[in-house]
């Protein structure tokens, strides 16, 4: 009898703390769900670097044009990446036929 009672109890506890913490928790959005005015709205508020900038672009294999976002950080970030691995590119190449 105890120990029914002791499940029971831990059962409606574990289910009352489910319950308490979907509540409070804090909703949280893609930038993709954002609508223009909303994001203008964000952009005023941070710094340049976690501004957000959307675009629609076209995902490999695809002529489906899907809104992507990101950051102006994230921009910049890629951007070095593809001019790093196009240098890298560049010379591996200019070694082969120098070689």
């Amino acid at each position: 009898m105890i120990k029914k009672i002791t499940i029971t109890s831990f059962a409606f506890f574990l289910l009352a703390s489910c319950s308490i913490n979907e509540n409070t928790a804090k909703k949280t959005y893609k930038a993709e769900d954002l609508s223009e005015e909303q994001i203008k709205n964000y952009n005023a508020k941070v710094e340049e670097k976690r501004q957000i900038v959307c675009r629609n672009e076209k995902s490999l294999g695809s002529n489906i044009l899907e809104r992507k976002c990101y950051t102006l950080g994230e921009l910049e970030e890629r951007e070095e990446n593809d001019k790093d691995m196009l240098r890298n590119d560049q010379s591996k190449r200019a070694g082969r036929n120098n070689g």
